[in-house]
C-alpha cells in the first residue's frame, strides 16, 4: 500500500460491505479497487462527457445586466445565445 498522495480527483474510501479500501473518481463518479496512477482529469481518463445543470450568459436585457467582470453588459440576447451554442 502506498503512502503517497492520491492523484488529483480521486478519494480513498472504505467499503462497508467488503471492509476493503476502494478509490472513487470525483470527476466521473465511478469507483475501482485498484489504486489510480493518473489524475481523474488527465487525457487518459475515461471521461467522455460532462454534465452541466446551468449555464448563464448575461445580456443587455437580463434582469441584472452587470456582473463581477463588468458593471454594464451590452451584449445582445442573440449574441448570448450564440455563445451558449
Amino acid at each position: 500500500m502506498s503512502d503517497n498522495p492520491l492523484p488529483t480527483g480521486w478519494e480513498k474510501r472504505q467499503s462497508r460491505t467488503n471492509d476493503r479500501a476502494y478509490y472513487f473518481n470525483t470527476v466521473t463518479g465511478r469507483s475501482q479497487w485498484e489504486r489510480p496512477d493518473d489524475s481523474a482529469f488527465s487525457k487518459g481518463s475515461d471521461l467522455k462527457s460532462v454534465q452541466c445543470l446551468h449555464l448563464l450568459v448575461k445580456h443587455a436585457e437580463s434582469r441584472n445586466p452587470s456582473s463581477w467582470r463588468s458593471d454594464h453588459i451590452t451584449r445582445s440576447k442573440e449574441d448570448a445565445i450564440n455563445i451558449l451554442k
